[in-house]
């Protein structure tokens, strides 16, 4: 995923714009993409501020099975994350890899390491 501009720099190409400059002339100066100028510009116009609006989450297939998910980890918490794929295989018909698992067990703020 890409990274973010600074917000200084949003504020320097708006600021420029908003003192008469085109947003391609900004675009330009500030080194930054001219459709990436216009996008803030536009949004700065539209809303009054220049943030990125908020990312939206997916919700993952395993979001189904979580109540599932929450009672095998408290009758077997030393299940690996494999032997949960496996078990869910079997129960509910569902097959999922094992990292993804492991991001929607990192996503809900669980962490799953067996005990040696």
């Amino acid at each position: 995923m890409p990274k973010t501009y600074d917000a200084a720099l949003r504020d320097r190409v708006i600021g420029a714009v908003s003192n008469g400059m085109s947003a391609r002339a900004a675009a330009a100066r500030y080194e930054v993409g001219v459709a990436t100028a216009i996008r803030w510009v536009r949004r700065w116009r539209e809303t009054g501020t220049h943030a990125d609006p908020p990312r939206r989450q997916r919700p993952f297939k395993l979001d189904a099975y979580a109540d599932w998910l929450a009672n095998l980890r408290a009758s077997e918490p030393e299940l690996s994350c494999q032997a949960v794929v496996d078990r869910l295989a079997e129960e509910h018909g569902e097959r999922f890899h094992e990292t993804t698992l492991w991001y929607w067990l990192r996503r809900n703020g669980i962490t799953h390491k067996k005990r040696r």
